[in-house]
């Protein structure tokens, strides 16, 4: 039954980690170099805030999945292990 849930919690702490790391990169990337940009006019958002939730959705979707392979890569080393 461990063998299972190591997939599933490598998952969830990946999908955080990766959400959390991506929206901070995004917000100091898009801060550095979208801050020039007149980008509110035609979007309502401030470009540093568009590269936040896009660091967040791609750093959460990346790393959730190098995360699940690695689990279960590792639940694969425990099974065999035994």
């Amino acid at each position: 039954m461990k063998q299972k849930l190591i997939p599933i919690f490598a998952w969830i702490l990946g999908f955080s980690i990766g959400f959390l790391g991506g929206a901070y990169i995004g917000l100091i990337l898009g801060g550095t170099f979208l801050g020039g940009f007149d980008i509110y006019a035609a979007t309502g958002y401030e470009g540093y805030e568009l590269s936040t939730y896009a660091g967040a959705i791609i750093g959460g979707i990346v790393l959730s999945i190098i995360a699940y392979k690695s689990g279960v890569k590792l639940g694969k080393k425990t099974t065999n292990s035994k």
